[in-house]
């Protein structure tokens, strides 16, 4: 796929802090077991993904948005449901559409994950047309 030159605003050393007071829906529950004290995971991964596009799509064209390719996380210490988590994502490279953001997240009690997340800006209707394209290659 070729990539084509974006106009963006996305600089290295660009921050975000994002807080959310975690609820139940944070909590980890699935078929084969739940701990619904502990804000889980995928909820805390939501957070990331949130909280990397309320930093950065409203710096691209309009016609683009970005998304992640690659996120290593590591989730180091619990958190009690109706804590808030505060997450701080910190752009520590671009090159061309490529976006590497650094991850520190904390609750109430000190750190509770560290990590990278790699993301890259694509034009919308691209990515659709490519999706529609591999599903269609499936059937």
């Amino acid at each position: 796929m070729e990539v084509d030159i974006i106009n963006h605003k996305i600089t290295e050393g660009l921050s975000i802090t994002y807080q959310k007071h975690t609820n139940a829906s944070d909590a980890y529950v699935s078929n084969t077991s739940s701990i619904e004290s502990l804000v889980s995971t995928p909820a805390l991964l939501t957070m990331i993904v949130e909280a990397s596009c309320k930093m950065l799509d409203s710096l691209i064209p309009q016609q683009y948005l970005t998304v992640g390719n690659r996120l290593e996380i590591s989730h180091i210490n619990p958190t009690l449901v109706g804590d808030t988590i505060t997450l701080i994502l910190t752009v520590e490279k671009v090159d061309g559409n490529k976006i590497l953001l650094d991850i520190v997240g904390a609750d109430s009690n000190g750190r509770i994950c560290l990590g990278k997340y790699h993301k890259v800006i694509v034009e919308r209707n691209k990515l659709m047309e490519n999706a529609y394209k591999r599903s269609k290659d499936w059937q």
